[in-house]
C-alpha cells in the first residue's frame, strides 16, 4: 500500500496489482498484497478493503457481460467520509501496463455501487493510456458511505480467443478526496444531458405542460437542439456574484442572488438562458399606430438586414446588459435570435404574422425553433446579438400555451413578459405576444403596453462548470 498527500487535493492509492494471463479457456488473475481489513484516512474520506477479497485467484475464464458478478475479477472496497461537510470523489486506475493485444473492446471493466444494479461507469481498455479516469465528482454527503465494486474481465464472445493467451496487464487504483471548491470542471452541455434524460417523443402541443417532462430532442437552424419542457427543476443557472439589481416587489428581493433558467441547448451547441424573473417593465415600441413597430427593429435598409431603428425593448435590454453583464461577457456569445414578421395572411391594413399561424391556427400546434426569411424591412433573423427576448414558439415547446398554466418553470416568476413574436396588426394598433405568467398563458397585447422583461442570453459552446444538479439549491455556476 502506498499513500500520495498533495497540499490541494488528497489522494489515497491503493497499491492493487493485476495480473492477467489470458487464453481461450482460462484467465489466472493474481493479486501482490497483505492480507486482512486495511483502513487510509485522509483528511475526511476514508477508504476500508479486505485484501483477500481482491480477486478471485484461480479459474477465471472469459466471462459473459451478464455474468461478471459472480465469474469476474474485482476489487470490493467501501468508501466513507467521516467528516461533516460534502466531499467528492474521482476513482482511477493509475499506472496501467498493457499488451497491446489486450487494448480491444473486449477486455472491459466497469465499476459498481453495491446493490445497484446500474454501474455507475462502465467502459474498455481499447484506447487505454497508463491512466483512465472511471468516474469523477462522486459525492458523498457528510457522515455517509457507500459500498463498491469495480470489475476487471475478458467478455466472451464466442469466437477465438487465444492469441490472448500469455497476454498481461496490471494497474493500481488511486482514490481522490476534494472539497466543493476543488470539484472537477465540466462542460456545461454535457452535464445538462447527463442530468436529464433525453426524449425524442414529440409533445402534444395542443395541451400545456403541467408535468417535469425533461429534456427533449428537436431540430433549429443549425441543427439538434434539446429543450426544457414543463415543471422541470433541475434547469438553474446562477453567475457567480451577480444580484438583483432591485426588487420587483412580489417575486424577488434587491441584492439577492440572481438565477436564470435554462431553456435549451442549441444546435449550435450555446446553451440558452432566461432570467427568472423580470429586470423590470418596458414597453415593446412606445408606438403602437403602424405595423413596424411590431419589430424588434424597423426601417431596416432592406428586408433581413437589422440596421434599422431600435425598438424601445431592444434599447432596454441593451442597456441592461451594458450596465450588469460586461463582468460575465466572456462567458456569453453573440447568437441568433428571431422576430418573426413572415405574413401568413394580409388583407388591406390588416397582417397576421407567423406566430398566430403556427401556435393558434394550426390543430394540433406546430412551434418551431427555426426563424422563417421575412420581406418586410422590419424584424426578422438577427444573428449577432448578446441579449434578446424569447420567441412565442419557445414558451410553447417550454410547456406554455393559450390555455392556463401556472406549473412550468416560466411561469410565475413575473408579471406578463414579453417575447419577441409579433401576432398582429390592424385598425392602427400594433400586437405582440406576451406571456401572462400568473396563470402561465400566452395572450396578445399592445405594444405600447409596459409590460415585465426577461432577458434571453446564450452561453457559449465551451463553457466548462463545476458540476451541479442544477436545482435551485445546486444550480449550475458561471463564473
Amino acid at each position: 500500500m502506498e499513500e500520495k498527500k498533495n497540499t490541494k487535493i488528497k489522494v489515497i492509492i491503493i497499491s492493487v496489482v493485476l495480473v492477467t494471463l489470458i487464453g481461450i479457456a482460462i484467465a489466472f488473475f493474481t493479486s501482490r498484497s497483505e492480507s486482512g481489513k486495511k483502513t487510509v484516512k485522509v483528511g475526511n474520506l476514508s477508504i476500508i478493503y479486505e485484501n483477500e477479497k481482491v480477486f478471485k485467484l484461480s479459474n477465471q475464464f472469459p466471462v459473459y457481460d451478464e455474468d461478471i458478478e459472480e465469474d469476474a475479477s474485482k476489487i470490493e472496497f467501501t468508501v466513507r467520509n467521516n467528516g461533516n461537510v460534502l466531499e467528492y470523489a474521482s476513482i482511477s486506475m493509475i499506472d496501467i501496463t498493457i499488451d497491446d493485444k489486450l487494448k480491444i473492446p473486449d477486455f472491459k471493466y466497469a465499476l459498481y455501487e453495491k446493490n445497484i444494479s446500474e454501474p455507475v461507469k462502465e467502459g474498455n481498455f481499447e484506447n487505454a493510456g497508463t491512466e483512465i479516469n472511471v468516474e469523477s465528482n462522486i459525492e458523498f454527503a457528510a457522515d455517509t458511505s457507500r459500498d463498491y465494486v469495480l470489475y476487471v474481465w475478458l467478455s466472451e464472445n464466442d469466437g477465438d480467443q487465444s492469441d490472448l493467451m500469455g497476454t498481461t496487464f496490471t494497474a493500481k487504483i488511486k482514490l481522490e478526496g476534494y472539497g466543493k471548491e476543488q470539484k472537477e470542471k465540466v462542460l456545461l452541455s454535457e452535464q445538462i444531458k447527463k442530468n436529464s434524460p433525453i426524449s425524442e417523443d414529440k409533445p402534444n402541443f395542443s395541451t400545456v405542460a403541467t408535468d417535469d417532462e425533461g429534456l427533449i430532442k428537436d431540430v433549429d437552424d443549425d441543427g439538434d437542439t434539446f429543450y426544457f419542457r414543463g415543471a422541470v427543476e433541475n434547469n438553474y443557472v446562477k453567475f457567480n456574484g451577480l444580484k438583483w439589481a432591485e426588487s420587483d416587489g412580489r417575486y424577488h428581493t434587491a441584492n439577492t442572488d440572481m438565477l436564470w433558467r435554462i431553456v435549451r441547448i442549441n444546435g449550435d451547441g450555446t446553451i440558452r438562458l432566461i432570467a427568472d424573473g423580470s429586470i423590470g417593465n418596458s414597453a415593446f415600441n412606445e408606438n403602437w399606430n403602424e405595423e413596424k413597430y411590431v419589430g424588434y427593429t424597423y426601417d431596416n435598409s432592406e428586408a433581413n438586414v437589422q440596421d434599422g431603428t431600435d425598438s424601445t425593448i431592444k434599447k432596454y435590454l441593451e442597456d441592461w446588459y451594458e450596465e450588469n453583464m460586461m463582468t460575465y461577457d466572456e462567458y456569453i456569445g453573440t447568437s441568433k435570435f428571431c422576430n418573426d414578421t413572415t405574413v401568413t395572411e394580409e388583407s388591406g391594413s390588416y397582417v397576421w404574422y407567423g406566430a398566430i399561424d403556427r401556435l393558434e391556427n394550426n390543430d394540433p400546434p406546430t412551434p418551431s425553433f427555426k426563424c422563417n426569411k421575412t420581406e418586410k424591412p422590419y424584424g426578422g433573423l438577427y444573428k449577432d446579438l448578446k441579449v434578446g427576448l424569447i420567441t412565442a414558439d419557445e414558451v410553447m415547446f417550454a410547456g406554455g400555451g393559450y390555455d392556463s398554466n401556472e406549473s412550468y418553470y416560466l411561469s410565475g416568476k413575473s408579471g406578463p413578459f414579453w417575447t419577441a413574436s409579433p401576432y398582429f396588426f390592424g385598425d392602427d394598433l400594433a400586437f405582440t405576444l406576451e406571456v401572462v405568467s400568473y396563470y402561465g398563458s400566452m395572450e396578445p397585447d399592445m405594444t405600447s403596453e409596459w409590460l415585465a422583461t426577461r432577458p434571453i442570453i446564450n452561453l457559449k459552446s465551451d463553457l466548462m462548470v463545476t458540476e451541479a444538479a442544477g436545482t435551485i439549491n445546486d444550480p449550475y455556476i458561471v463564473g
